[in-house]
């Protein structure tokens, strides 16, 4: 909430905001996602760059501690599965970035750019790859002027359902 509260300051004394989203975790679901872009869109109209959390880096670790010493058991052993299963992770990674980009068409004015990893990229294939490359390389929508700016057909929901990206992949 501090957070939120420092970004609305900032939005109402004129300071265009944008929002990390990021990393997301495996064990948020539709509901959560939800709820975190309302508190974003109403700030008024804002990018929000997200990324599902990715098990190669130093910050994995940082997180897996940080879930185990909060005794968060149930994020430590989704977070231990990703680590143990790149197909566990491809299919966690490209549910959530889904998921995001369908639950931001519910709020107008909002924004959503998905940041989906290279490793996501090389791990899928034909159209999915496709869609994930042009995702990945589309320009962000922020503006530091007064003109507008378009959604970028390229960050939007990869597939209807999760049925559906299991059959992309």
């Amino acid at each position: 909430m501090t957070r939120w509260q420092a970004l609305d300051t900032l939005q109402q004394a004129g300071v265009s905001v944008f929002v990390s989203m990021s990393p997301t975790y495996p064990t948020m679901d539709e509901d959560d996602f939800h709820e975190l872009l309302s508190y974003f869109r109403a700030l008024g109209e804002v990018v929000v760059f997200h990324e599902p959390i990715n098990p190669r880096g130093a910050n994995f670790q940082q997180c897996l501690t940080a879930a185990k010493e909060a005794g968060y058991d149930d994020v430590v052993d989704e977070l231990q599965q990703m680590q143990d299963s790149h197909q566990y992770w491809v299919e966690y990674a490209l549910e959530q970035l889904n998921t995001v980009q369908q639950v931001a068409t519910r709020f107008d004015g909002l924004e959503v750019h998905s940041w989906p990893d290279d490793e996501l990229v090389r791990s899928a294939n034909g159209q999915l790859r496709s869609k994930l490359k042009a995702m990945q390389q589309a320009v962000s929508p922020e503006s530091f002027s007064e003109r507008d700016t378009d959604a970028s057909p390229e960050q939007s929901e990869l597939a209807r359902d999760s049925e559906s990206i299991q059959h992309l992949l």
